[in-house]
């Protein structure tokens, strides 16, 4: 087995959902373990939600992070049915990126659960992204010690 541990860095876009193709495919292929990462965004300081934060609202936050985790759970939920039909095994990782960059926070999670391929889409859901040809994708690739596999 050449990959022990996969990971899916999943947000919801269309990149993404064809990654998740190759991943199931790759994780069948392999025996291996999928699990699926989303990263959650960082509350901004400057908005209303960080704002109310500030001055110790924090059920607004806390409302705002349940809410992103429920929407990430039903992009994944799916996927993560596919692939127990498939026979896979899978867990599903949703991150906070609380003071770190989503490219920190991806690595830091592979650093640490010791995932030997990263499968991810070529771009997110950022408009502006997609003209950096994936930001993300271009930092996992540069900061990762795993194998990146990037889907277009």
């Amino acid at each position: 087995m050449l990959f022990k541990n996969i990971l899916l860095a999943f947000d919801g876009s269309t990149a993404s959902s064809k990654a998740a193709e190759y991943a199931i495919y790759l994780c069948k292929l392999e025996g291996s373990p999928l699990t699926f990462l989303h990263v959650l965004d960082h509350i901004k300081q400057g908005g209303v939600i960080g704002l109310r934060a500030r001055y110790g609202d924090t059920n607004l936050i806390d409302g705002y992070k349940r809410a992103r985790t429920q929407d990430a759970e039903k992009w994944i939920k799916p996927i993560q049915e596919r692939a127990t039909t498939e026979g896979i095994k899978s867990t599903i990782a949703i991150l906070d990126d609380e003071k770190n960059s989503k490219v920190e926070t991806i690595v830091q999670f592979i650093q640490k659960d010791n995932i030997d391929l990263v499968i991810m889409g070529s771009r997110g859901l950022s408009k502006f992204k997609q003209m950096l040809v994936g930001s993300i994708a271009s930092g996992i690739i540069s900061h990762s010690k795993c194998p990146v596999l990037v889907i277009r």
